[in-house]
């Protein structure tokens, strides 16, 4: 089990940091084409595409993997639920935002049109059943499915924003169009070959359907509120008008520091197989090894990236966005407790307390967005940064002191690296240096 967890792990992370070249790539590209008020409003429209999605997968993507791996568990079922509660899901969201689309352009898109809101529910939509994909591929242990699919989103987004911006100069709107037409054309493909894998039926089986919901509600709560977390602060600066200059400034500072979550993303994403199913003795030591390994290696990137950032971002992306380090030194530590957090709360969907994560994320995004509102129209996006800061403390330290009561484990050992892990790492230099 756990060469098989290093493998989807290792594997993961090695996609995901080839995919964070390309997502940089494709980064710079858009924030040099375009102005800084159509940067800002490409990071309006991408952070809305991300809220849809949260709001289209109803707690599925974890909860398919917990139904597939059940003993005696009907698999193509299991799927076949899953997918029809999030096409339901997705098509009341895209009804309310079409009832809506005046508020939706005042309030969140800064008077921009009709189209652009149409935009931001393509990407949503392709978004979230392509994260659905992953989550099934995850659960049939086809990691390099999930890995190709992921891969491939970027180098597409970098084609497009390429054709759209350098060949046919149709500026933002046609950016966002290329993007869009290429996320779906990704979806069909990689959903196809998934769901061949994996078996599919759709039954509308009563059953599946409600036990999935209701496994699914209260980690569909955890996830929807982590990606409201994390993208509230665009969403604020928006609704209240602030300048979409700053706004872009601001996003070129996460885009960077964002970075630092490619290994806990991919670790994340290959430990939640694992824990369900794993002994439940053993989940909580197994999590607290791998958080605490965790916590060494985003230390020492984010050490890395506090060094070159003043350098870097006005290197790649110009000197009118030297400003964005200030908010990215700010958000450094927020990024660790992201990570952690990631990883822990990992441990209670296993265990089957979904809702404890859920209750913890509903605090701290409330604790976000009620700073937010306050300290953005005082202090800019220096005040969103602190903000962040402030409230992602809270949820990893609710989050790592329950988890310490759940399983009498203290907190060094889930945080600090421990006297047998570092002589394993020595062992491990040792014999690479001797293989050298």
């Amino acid at each position: 089990m756990a060469i098989g967890f290093a493998r989807n792990a290792s594997s993961t992370a090695l996609t995901q940091g080839v995919r964070g070249v390309f997502g940089l790539a494709a980064g710079i590209l858009i924030t040099r084409w375009l102005s800084e008020a159509d940067r800002g409003l490409y990071a309006i429209i991408a952070t809305l595409g991300v809220v849809g999605d949260q709001l289209g997968q109803v707690g599925m993507r974890f909860t398919v993997i917990y139904r597939m791996t059940r003993p005696g568990a009907s698999r193509p079922r299991a799927v076949g639920a899953a997918v029809e509660l999030t096409v339901a899901a997705f098509a009341l969201i895209a009804l309310l935002a079409f009832l809506f689309t005046d508020e939706l352009r005042g309030h969140v898109l800064q008077g921009a049109a009709p189209v652009f809101l149409v935009l931001a529910l393509a990407l949503a939509a392709a978004d979230s059943f392509a994260g659905l994909s992953d989550a099934i591929a995850r659960g049939i242990d086809r990691f390099d499915l999930r890995n190709a699919n992921q891969l491939s989103i970027p180098i597409a987004t970098l084609a497009a924003s390429a054709l759209a911006l350098l060949w046919l100069q149709s500026g933002v709107l046609g950016a966002l169009v290329a993007t869009a037409l290429g996320r779906w054309v990704l979806l069909v493909l990689f959903f196809g070959l998934t769901l061949r894998n994996s078996g599919f039926e759709w039954t509308l089986d009563r059953r599946e359907l409600r036990e999935s919901l209701e496994f699914g509600w209260k980690g569909y709560l955890q996830t929807l509120l982590a990606k409201v977390h994390e993208r509230a602060d665009v969403v604020i600066m928006a609704a209240l008008q602030l300048d979409p200059a700053q706004i872009a400034i601001y996003a070129v500072g996460v885009s960077v520091v964002d970075r630092l979550r490619v290994v806990p993303e991919a670790i994340s994403s290959a430990l939640l197989p694992t824990l369900a199913t794993m002994p439940p003795g053993e989940t909580g030591g197994y999590t607290a090894r791998v958080t605490r390994h965790l916590v060494f290696w985003v230390v020492l990137s984010g050490a890395a990236l506090a060094l070159a950032a003043p350098f870097l971002v006005p290197l790649l992306f110009g000197a009118r966005y030297a400003r964005s380090v200030v908010p990215l030194f700010i958000l450094l530590p927020a990024t660790g407790l992201l990570a952690v957090r990631s990883i822990v709360s990992n441990y209670f969907v296993a265990i089957g307390r979904p809702g404890f994560n859920a209750a913890v994320q509903a605090f701290a995004v409330a604790v976000n967005v009620a700073l937010n509102f306050w300290a953005i129209p005082r202090f800019g996006i220096v005040g969103a940064a602190w903000t962040s800061v402030l409230s992602y403390s809270i949820e990893a330290g609710a989050t790592v002191l329950a988890f310490e009561r759940a399983t009498s484990r203290g907190l060094r050992d889930t945080l600090v690296l421990q006297r047998r892990d570092l002589l394993d790492y020595a062992g491990r230099a040792r014999r690479l240096l001797g293989g050298a």
